[in-house]
């Protein structure tokens, strides 16, 4: 018993914002959004509930964290230009972009907190969600020759493209790794005052699986009107004849090709503003 105390007081001791963010982010990939309430962090960590309260007011400052944390992770990316150099915006927004791809494909079950959580500020849209990669962003187009008109309209199509995108992407790898705490509802947490929790409010954000990949290909493979579940050949004959290939991921194909959509859009505008 006195050796289990003296972890705690060492644990308590070590205890830092950083390591409490991680822990969350690890119990969030491990188990899902509505698995990360403050009682299941303090006891991934080994310390009392209270403790986490010196750190953060409340579990919603939490995941304000971890959203910090899993944009932050950018920072560490060495294929990550820093300005656009020589070879020019097109191969910096792509880098920037598969980038994003990576983080949001690390953490799957909890990037719907990137793409959902209210941002700081009006003007800062998920999920380039950080002032200092926004700024970084801004900046180089203005370098790169871009007018004020021409970077927001990047800026915004940029993002709202990832967001689509990496939403869609993420939320099949959750369907199909699903975990128990990815469901619609937050599980009741007991940690008093300091996080009411009621058991009927959603986890923003979150997913409940419900069909898994094999039985999407066992769907796409049906021959029958019956096991088409009512989608019969006579009423929907083009979603029938085309129903395999409309099951398929294509995600990374995809990706790339979005991106040159993209950026043909951005350079018409700049030849046209």
């Amino acid at each position: 018993m006195r050796e289990l105390e003296a972890q705690r007081a060492e644990s308590r001791r070590r205890l830092s914002l950083d390591q409490i963010v991680s822990a969350t982010v690890d119990l969030i990939d491990e188990q899902g959004i509505a698995a990360a309430s403050m009682r299941t962090v303090a006891r991934q960590l080994g310390v009392q509930v209270m403790a986490l309260y010196r750190y953060v007011a409340n579990r919603e400052d939490l995941f304000d964290a971890v959203v910090d944390h899993i944009v932050g992770e950018l920072d560490d990316d060495p294929t990550i230009q820093q300005d656009v150099g020589d070879d020019g915006w097109q191969s910096y927004l792509t880098d920037l972009a598969w980038g994003v791809r990576r983080y949001a494909r690390a953490h799957p079950h909890a990037f719907p907190l990137v793409a959902t959580r209210p941002p700081s500020a009006p003007w800062i849209n998920p999920p380039l969600r950080s002032l200092r990669w926004i700024e970084t962003m801004l900046a180089n187009l203005s370098q790169a020759g871009f007018n004020d008109e021409q970077v927001l309209f990047t800026y915004r199509s940029f993002n709202s493209f990832l967001l689509g995108h990496l939403l869609l992407e993420t939320s099949a790898m959750v369907i199909d790794d699903p975990k128990p705490g990815d469901g619609s509802f937050q599980a009741g947490d007991d940690t008093g005052a300091h996080d009411p929790v009621d058991p009927a409010d959603p986890v923003p954000g979150s997913i409940s699986p419900t069909r898994t990949t094999a039985k999407r290909k066992a769907l796409a493979n049906a021959a029958t009107t019956s096991e088409l579940l009512g989608v019969k050949p006579s009423d929907y004959p083009v979603i029938h004849r085309l129903r395999a290939g409309l099951t398929e991921d294509h995600f990374e194909e995809e990706f790339g090709a979005g991106l040159d959509i993209l950026f043909g859009r951005i350079a018409n505008k700049m030849d046209h503003v």
